[in-house]
């Protein structure tokens, strides 16, 4: 019986527009063949097992291009996000920079403290120059861009 299917399936796969014919011999058993025989027999309609690969393959390649249009959409909206939030930091810090600045080119000349109560003081050099590297320190972390 096994042999039956072996030669049943090699004839249906090696032609898939063959016509494929069956009969019983005079022992009684079933033959098959591409060509049909004198005694009485019967066409068998047998349809070719799917390509292997061909469906999958067209199936793939429609799922690796949808991941890749999700991924180059992701990269897209990343990409805005991080230029939305860089100019809303360089809007936010605008200002403040500026001032820090103005502040640091009036600590390298010539000028007072002011203290809580509004009287003047001199500054000493030491207190100027950790002033400046506190200046500076705050512009070149918030102010680089």
């Amino acid at each position: 019986m096994n042999m039956i299917r072996i030669i049943l399936l090699s004839l249906a796969t090696a032609s898939a527009s063959a016509e494929i014919y069956r009969w019983k011999d005079a022992n009684g058993n079933w033959q098959f063949g591409d060509r049909a025989p004198q005694a009485e027999h019967e066409t068998l309609d047998i349809k070719p097992p799917p390509k292997i690969g061909q469906d999958d393959a067209l199936d793939i390649h429609a799922r690796t291009q949808r991941l890749l249009q999700s991924q180059q959409t992701q990269a897209r909206h990343k990409a805005l996000a991080e230029k939305n939030a860089r100019d809303e930091y360089r809007e936010r810090f605008a200002q403040p920079c500026k001032q820090a600045e103005k502040r640091l080119e009036q600590m390298r000349g010539p000028f007072v403290y002011v203290n809580e109560d509004g009287t003047h003081r001199n500054a000493n050099a030491e207190e100027v120059a950790a002033d400046q590297k506190k200046t500076q320190k705050w512009i070149d972390e918030h102010c680089d861009f």
